[in-house]
């Protein structure tokens, strides 16, 4: 079968990663796949997806300054991947559903395509707003099936939830479901042994003797980033042994940095700045507790990955990361939002009122149902009964 993946950007983020997973998933089941990108791309990633077999078909390289607005954006997508769809005649459409993730399901329909899934990687938010909620609703009429990352972004865009069913064929199960985002749990265990902690630490100037903190994340405000820094502040300023390593980019880092230097922490405050998927693994290995403070998250794939290698995870208590981290069996929640709460749970760490070392051992059970082989089969399962 010929299946054709729509996706807006191919830049380094999660959502292209999980898309990456998505392609080892049907080239091994035998499918041709091809990658039709029609906003910005990096070469790096799209590269990576080329040797993972996919083809990959890029729109207008001027688009990677400038998106259209309003009716000339409905006229290039409609213009652009209608003529892709309909000069490769794929069997099956598959849409990554990131703004706008309406007009590629329309142009797949109008292109004759008769299997249409569509993927939405983020939940609702009151950013959204209401309309963005009615045009996803409409969007999966129009889809022979729709997927969310996790059981509460679902809830949030269609009021319940349910996870998709290997064992039922498509007509027994909602029109929506959702499947897990997939990681790499061998590959991400067997970077982690290839790291020589002490070396790295000394080359990231990070003092061996200091409780790591970690966050590896692109830095922009939904990524709660500054609301880790101020609950870290109030460590530092208690005099804990604690270091915070943050890994990633974003448009937000110099406001962070400037943050940092206001709260007189910079010594205490490792920015290592933009890295690989493999890069960003080897940086994980170095921190003792990994933190993802997001305001949202549709799964959270960095907290699942840190629980690949057995570490502890302290995460917001919002959408997807509430079923990646469990509370109080493999690492804590937060409050969304609460800096002052994210504090009282660091400090458990440093108060060495928490059991660490529980937390790494369920940790390593509990991440499996994350894994590709999971993954592999639904994507499998469900590409074949559309």
């Amino acid at each position: 079968m010929v299946i054709l993946l729509s996706i807006p950007c191919l830049l380094t983020g999660g959502t292209e990663y999980q898309t990456i997973n998505l392609v080892r998933a049907l080239k091994v089941a035998g499918h041709k796949v091809i990658t039709a990108c029609y906003y910005e791309y990096n070469p790096d990633m799209v590269a990576l997806f080329e040797s993972y077999g996919s083809e990959v078909v890029l729109f207008s390289p001027e688009m990677q300054q400038e998106r259209p607005s309003g009716f000339d954006q409905v006229l290039f997508i409609y213009k652009n991947l209608k003529r892709v769809i309909e000069i490769h005649k794929p069997d099956l459409v598959h849409v990554q559903y990131m703004a706008p993730g309406a007009l590629p399901i329309f142009a797949a329909r109008l292109a004759g395509v008769k299997k249409v899934l569509a993927t939405v990687h983020q939940p609702h938010t009151d950013s959204h707003g209401l309309f963005s909620k009615i045009m996803l609703r409409i969007s999966a009429l129009f889809c022979t099936a729709f997927i969310v990352v996790s059981k509460n972004a679902e809830t949030s865009w269609f009021g319940s939830s349910s996870l998709f069913d290997n064992h039922k064929a498509l007509s027994q199960q909602p029109s929506h479901f959702t499947v897990y985002n997939a990681i790499d749990i061998i590959q991400i265990q067997e970077l982690a042994l290839k790291v020589d902690t002490y070396k790295e630490k000394e080359a990231q100037q990070i003092p061996s003797k200091s409780f790591v903190f970690g966050a590896v994340s692109r830095l922009r405000i939904e990524k709660g980033i500054d609301l880790l820094i101020q609950a870290f502040s109030r460590l530092v300023a208690e005099n804990h042994e604690v270091h915070l390593h943050i890994v990633g980019t974003g448009p937000d880092e110099k406001e962070l940095k400037t943050l940092v230097a206001q709260l007189n922490i910079a010594d205490k405050v490792t920015f290592f700045g933009e890295a690989s998927w493999e890069v960003a693994m080897r940086q994980m290995v170095l921190m003792d507790v990994v933190v993802v403070p997001s305001r949202f998250e549709g799964f959270g794939l960095s907290a699942a990955e840190a629980m690949a290698m057995g570490k502890p995870v302290v995460a917001s208590n919002v959408f997807g990361l509430k079923e990646v981290v469990s509370d109080g069996k493999t690492g804590l929640l937060f409050a969304n939002g609460d800096s002052n709460d994210l504090y009282l749970k660091l400090l458990q760490f440093c108060a060495e009122k928490t059991p660490y070392s529980c937390f790494s051992d369920n940790a390593l059970v509990y991440v499996n149902q994350f894994g590709l082989p999971e993954f592999n089969k639904k994507v499998r399962t469900l590409h074949s009964i559309v």
